[in-house]
């Protein structure tokens, strides 16, 4: 099992940081970012404060289990805010969940605008919106429960990925992948309850957006 020092430096990585650079962000030196991920110190209140706020989940840390709000820290000031829409339609990961056909928006999340220059450079802040995503089919990418952070620009599947997809009056969250041949293949993928489709065309499904950051803090 993974400790706190094997999540911090895993946090790190993720972020694309290097021990210096997370170091700086929490107010101390390289070698004292190296103590914390050998585990030869502790880190302190202070340090984790600061390292929260330029993205690393504190809470992961110590309990493995991803927080609900994921990685995307509280934003510096209003100037730094953007207000991403959580939406009460779910996107089904597994069978029998009925897509809410109203957009009715249930709150909206504060993210920092810078940290979402860093990390979702190509997405437009104002085009990203939130939804919950249920069922097992997508465990390991998106778990029961997470959130997806949805690009609504990308309305169609150009590029292999995970996308939120509307057909026969559902939503699915499902990975698509480009066939030579022109077709698309969507797939889940949990190896335990994998399916596999082939679109060519003639299915009404229409792409909706691409899942770009799980709200359980893995990039897309």
């Amino acid at each position: 099992m993974s400790s706190f020092f094997d999540r911090l430096k895993e946090e790190r990585k993720r972020l694309g940081l290097n021990q210096s650079e997370l170091g700086a962000a929490g107010g101390v030196s390289k070698g004292a970012q190296i103590n914390y991920e050998s585990g030869a110190r502790a880190p302190d209140a202070t340090y984790l404060s600061a390292i929260s706020s330029a993205g690393i989940d504190v809470p992961y840390l110590f309990t493995g289990h991803r927080s609900i709000t994921g990685n995307a820290p509280v934003p510096s000031d209003s100037s730094d805010a953007v207000r991403v829409p959580l939406f009460s339609a779910t996107g089904s990961m597994g069978p029998g969940n009925e897509l809410i056909t109203e957009d009715v928006i249930l709150g909206n999340v504060p993210v920092s605008r810078t940290w979402l220059k860093t990390n979702l450079p190509r997405s437009r802040p104002e085009a990203l919106q939130l939804v919950h995503a249920y069922g097992d089919s997508m465990a390991g990418t998106l778990n029961s429960g997470d959130f997806a952070l949805v690009d609504t620009d990308q309305r169609v599947a150009d590029v292999d990925g995970v996308y939120v997809l509307q057909a026969n009056g559902q939503l699915f969250i499902k990975r698509v992948t480009r066939k030579m041949d022109g077709s698309h293949e969507v797939s889940s993928d949990n190896p335990k309850v994998r399916t596999v489709d082939v679109l060519n065309g003639s299915q009404q499904v229409h792409v909706c957006g691409r899942v770009v950051y799980g709200w359980n803090g893995r990039r897309f």
